[in-house]
């Protein structure tokens, strides 16, 4: 059986766009249904992979930064403002959850939908340093 690395993905699907953000450690597979469903009811959603993820070698994901993460989110954001799109929305999973609502604070959303988002974290390398042990 032929093994398929997780992509980035768009379906096209109507005048609305939604942004799907995967957890930590997590890839765009963790949204893929969702993201039909949506196009199956009239919307486009675009899902985008963070740097260092999505692949076996752990060594990628400890060697990417939350930055890179955020500037895929803001890049993917601003791939759907560029194709035209005027009313976006985002649902997301875990570390989605955070850089959606970062999101919504700075940039015209029309709503968010943060599931599973962590909060409460005593120090901002927290989550990072969960990968490391």
């Amino acid at each position: 059986m032929k093994t398929v690395s997780p992509e980035a993905f768009t379906f096209e699907g109507g005048d609305r766009a939604v942004l799907l953000l995967h957890g930590f450690t997590g890839t765009t597979a963790d949204v893929r249904m969702l993201g039909r469903y949506l196009e199956s009811n009239g919307y486009t959603v675009h899902a985008p992979l963070y740097k260092g993820h999505g692949s076996n070698e752990t060594k990628n994901l400890i060697q990417s930064t939350d930055q890179e993460w955020w500037e895929s989110v803001i890049g993917r954001y601003n791939l759907l403002k560029n194709k035209g799109y005027k009313k976006i929305a985002i649902t997301v999973l875990s570390l989605g959850g955070l850089f959606s609502l970062k999101l919504a604070a700075s940039y015209p959303i029309v709503g968010t939908l943060p599931m599973c988002a962590p909060l409460g974290f005593s120090h901002k390398t927290t989550v990072r340093n969960m990968i490391l042990y």
